[in-house]
C-alpha cells in the first residue's frame, strides 16, 4: 500500500571533505566510536568506506547492509537514491539480488548494493558505471575460460581483518610525555616509561622491545628495534603486519591465484594486471617460513641420538675388546687377590686404547650431528666410559643452546617478514578492493549474458521518456514473453504521450508490464545493463512506483494518500511516475475524478511521465481536461479452459476489452434459454 511517507525526500546532495567519520551523514560520535574500535584507527576505517567495502561495514553489528551502503554512498557524494517509493527501491533491490547470484566473491555480492539509481547531476558517474559494464561484457564474451578461471579464484576472497588486540611486545619510550603521544598505540602493545636511572640492559631479558628515545643499544639484540616517536604504529609493532598475513591468508592466496590467470589485450584485463602489479613479494610471505627448521629438527632428535650413539660406542668397545687377554703367574694373582685395584688398573690398561677410540668416535659422531649448529662437544662429555654415559648436565646445555638459537631465527626471521610485510599490506589492501570492485562488474557482465541484456541509450536532456523492445523481465520465474513498449516524447518508433493509462484483461501482464517499465529504468539509471534487445531512456531526478491499493481507505490514510500524490504532481523534479490501480483509494466514481485531477496537473508539467494501470480507463478520461494515451493489453478470448488468450504486447492507443465482458460472451455462447438470454441483457449494460 502507497502512503505519503513512502515518499522519500531527496536533497540535493554536495560533496565535502570527509576526512573525519563524524563528517559523513549518518555517522555520528557513537557509530564513529564504534567502528573505531571494531576495525582500528579512523585512518583505517576511512579506507574501508573509501574502498565501499560494505562487507567489513555490515560486519559491525548493528550496522545493517543498507545503512553500511547509505554511509559509502553519501561519503562518495552520490546521496539517496532516486527510487522515491519503498516500492520502487523494494524492486531495486530484487534486481540486484538476481545479479547477484551470478557474482563470485562475498565481498562483491554486498558492494553491489553500492550500485543505486542516480539523478541527472550524476550522470558522469552513470557513464563511470556504464564503461565498467561494457568493458566486463567484451571480457565475459571474449574470454570465457579466464572468466572460469576467475570464478575459481575469486570465490576465495573475503573482507580484510585488522589486527585486534595485543602483541607480545613491549614499547620502551623515554617519557610520559611520549606516551601519551603514541596512546592509541596501546590497544596493541604495552607501553613502557622507563626510569631515570634505567638502561637499554635493564630490558634486556625480554625478547621482543622498540626502543625511543636516546641511549638505545649499539647492537640491537634479537627481537629488539629502533623507531622515533612519529613512526607508524605498524613500523613500532612488526607483528601487527605478519598477524594481518594470517588473518587474510584467504585472500591473499586466492590474490596470488589470479594472479596467475590466462588475460588478454582488453581493457579490463589490463585493469586486472594493473590490480596485482606491485606483489611479487606476496608469494614468499604466505610460505611456510622454515628459518630455524632444520636446527629444531636437530633438538627434536637430540635425546634419540645420544641413545643411539651410547649403544653403538658400547658395541664399538665389546667389538675392540673382544680378543684381548690377560696372563697371570701365581705371585700375580696372590698380589691382585689382596689389592683389588691393582687389577682393575692392569685390566684398564689391556683395553684402554680401544675404549678411548670407541668413545672419541662416539664424541665425534655428536659433534657431526651438531655441525650445522656449531655447537661443541667437550671432550669430557662422558659420565661412564662402560657402559658409555654421557654426561646429562652437558646434553642438557647442548639443548638449550639449540632452543636459545631456535629463538634467535623465530624473531630475526620474523622481522625480516614483518618488514616485508608492512611494505607489501598497503598494496595488497588496495589490490583485494580492485579485484572485489571487479569481481562485481564481472558478475554483472555474466548475470547480462544469461539474461541477453544490453546497455540502454541514455538520453540526459529529453523529458521523461522511455522505448524498449524484446525486454523479458528477468522476476517472473518462467521464461517471458519479450515485450515492446514506450512512452513520453523520443522519436520513432516509440509512441508519443506522457500521460498513459495501461487498461486490459485482469492477469493480462498490466502490473508484470509497470514492473518491467520500472525494472527498466532503474537499472539505467543506476548505470547497468536492461534485459531487452533494445532500450532508450531519459534520465530524471526521480522514479516513483505505486504497488496496487488493497482496500478502500480510511479517511486519514486518503488524505495522507493524497497530498503524497499531490507532492508528487507538482513538485519541479524531473520524474517518472508508474501506478498500479490508484483507482482503489476510495469508491471507483470519486477515484476516477481524483485521478483525473492529479494526471491533468501532471500533464502541465513537461518534467513529468505518468504510467497509470487503471480499469476505469475511460471514466478518468472523460473528467480530464489534458489528453492521456489510453493503451490495451489486449484478451482475445477464452479458451476451453476458460481461460485468458492474451496478446502481452500492449497496443498503444487501444483500449482494452474487460475481462467480464469475455466471460459473459462466453457464458451466452455455452448456455441456452433463459440463461443465454440473461448473459445477452447483462452485455448490453456494459
Amino acid at each position: 500500500m502507497f502512503y505519503f511517507t513512502d515518499v522519500i525526500k531527496n536533497p540535493t546532495f554536495s560533496i565535502v571533505s570527509m576526512d573525519t567519520l563524524i563528517a559523513i551523514p549518518g555517522v555520528g560520535e557513537s557509530l564513529s566510536r564504534r567502528l573505531i574500535d571494531e576495525l582500528g584507527d579512523e585512518g583505517e576505517v576511512l579506507r574501508i568506506i573509501k574502498s565501499k567495502d560494505v562487507a567489513s561495514l555490515a560486519k559491525i553489528e548493528g550496522l545493517s547492509i543498507n545503512r553500511a551502503v547509505r554511509i559509502i554512498n553519501e561519503f562518495g557524494g552520490n546521496g539517496k537514491s532516486i527510487a522515491q517509493t519503498s516500492d520502487a527501491q523494494k524492486l531495486h533491490d530484487r534486481l540486484l539480488y538476481d545479479i547477484e547470484t551470478h557474482i563470485s566473491s562475498s565481498p562483491a555480492k554486498k558492494r553491489l548494493g553500492v550500485l543505486q539509481p542516480m539523478g541527472i547531476e550524476s550522470k558522469s558517474e552513470i557513464e563511470v558505471r556504464r564503461k565498467m559494464v561494457s568493458e566486463a561484457m567484451s571480457f565475459v564474451a571474449t574470454a570465457p575460460s579466464s572468466v572460469i578461471e576467475w570464478d575459481k579464484a575469486s570465490k576465495g576472497i573475503k573482507s580484510l581483518k585488522s589486527h585486534i588486540g595485543k602483541v607480545d611486545r613491549v614499547i620502551v619510550v623515554p617519557d610520559s610525555v611520549s606516551a601519551q603521544q603514541i596512546k592509541n598505540v596501546e590497544k596493541y602493545a604495552r607501553i613502557v616509561v622507563r626510569g631515570t636511572n634505567e638502561t637499554w640492559k635493564d630490558y634486556e631479558g625480554l625478547p621482543r622491545v622498540t626502543w625511543i628515545g636516546p641511549y638505545a643499544p649499539d647492537q640491537m639484540p634479537p627481537g629488539w628495534m629502533f623507531c622515533k616517536i612519529a613512526d607508524d604504529f605498524r613500523s613500532m609493532i612488526p607483528e601487527i603486519s605478519l598477524q594481518w598475513i594470517e588473518n587474510n591468508r584467504s585472500s591473499l592466496e586466492s590474490l596470488v591465484d589470479l594472479g596467475n590467470i590466462t588475460l588478454g589485450l582488453d581493457p579490463l584485463s589490463e585493469r586486472i594486471r594493473d590490480a596485482m602489479d606491485g606483489l611479487s613479494d606476496l608469494s614468499w610471505l604466505l610460505k611456510t617460513e622454515d628459518d630455524g627448521a632444520d636446527i629444531e629438527n636437530l633438538r627434536d632428535g637430540l635425546w634419540s641420538e645420544i641413545k643411539a650413539i651410547e649403544g653403538s660406542v658400547n658395541d664399538s668397545i665389546v667389538s675392540s675388546t673382544s680378543e684381548a687377554s690377560l696372563s697371570l703367574d701365581g705371585s700375580e694373582m696372590l698380589a691382585y687377590y689382596s689389592d683389588a685395584n691393582r687389577l682393575q688398573h692392569r685390566l684398564r690398561g689391556a683395553v684402554s686404547d680401544s675404549i678411548s677410540e670407541s668413545l672419541e668416535c662416539g664424541r665425534q659422531r655428536l659433534s657431526e650431528y651438531l655441525e650445522l649448529s656449531g655447537i661443541s662437544i667437550p671432550t669430557n662429555c662422558f659420565e661412564s666410559e662402560y657402559p658409555c654415559s654421557f654426561r646429562r648436565e652437558t646434553i642438557e646445555a647442548i639443548e638449550q643452546d639449540l632452543d636459545r638459537m631456535i629463538s634467535n631465527f623465530e624473531i630475526e626471521g620474523a622481522m625480516v617478514r614483518a618488514e616485508k610485510a608492512s611494505s607489501v599490506i598497503g598494496r595488497a589492501q588496495d589490490s583485494i578492493s580492485e579485484i572485489i570492485d571487479i569481481d562485481m562488474w564481472v558478475g554483472i557482465a555474466k548475470w547480462a549474458r544469461y539474461r541477453k541484456c544490453v546497455l540502454p541509450e541514455i538520453k540526459p536532456d529529453v523529458e521523461p521518456s522511455c522505448y524498449f523492445s524484446g525486454f523479458r523481465h528477468p522476476l517472473l520465474g518462467v521464461d517471458p514473453i519479450p515485450v515492446k513498449y514506450g512512452f513520453g516524447n523520443l522519436p520513432k518508433p516509440c509512441p508519443k504521450g506522457s500521460i498513459v493509462l495501461l487498461t486490459g484483461a485482469n492477469s493480462g501482464g498490466k502490473t508484470s508490464l509497470i514492473e518491467g517499465v520500472a525494472s527498466i529504468l532503474l537499472l539505467s539509471h543506476a548505470g547497468l545493463p536492461v534485459p531487452a534487445d533494445q532500450a532508450v531512456v531519459s534520465l530524471a531526478d526521480e522514479i516513483h512506483l505505486l504497488a496496487k491499493v488493497t482496500g478502500t481507505q480510511s479517511a486519514g490514510a486518503l488524505e495522507r494518500t493524497l497530498m503524497g500524490l499531490s507532492k508528487i504532481v507538482i513538485s519541479s523534479k524531473k520524474k517518472f511516475i508508474l501506478a498500479d490501480e490508484l483507482e482503489a483509494i476510495t469508491e471507483p466514481e470519486a477515484a476516477s475524478g481524483i485521478l483525473a485531477g492529479l494526471l491533468d496537473a501532471a500533464a502541465s508539467n513537461p518534467l513529468i511521465s505518468i504510467v497509470m494501470v487503471t480499469h476505469i480507463g475511460a471514466s478518468i478520461c472523460k473528467k480530464m481536461i489534458a489528453e492521456a494515451r489510453i493503451d490495451g493489453i489486449e484478451a482475445r478470448g477464452l479458451d476451453e479452459q476458460m481461460e485468458l488468450i492474451v496478446d502481452r504486447v500492449p497496443r498503444i492507443g487501444v483500449p482494452a476489452r474487460s475481462t467480464p465482458e469475455l466471460i459473459l460472451k462466453r457464458l451466452e455462447a455455452r448456455t441456452s434459454g433463459s440463461e443465454s438470454e440473461l448473459f445477452r441483457s447483462i452485455i448490453e449494460r456494459l
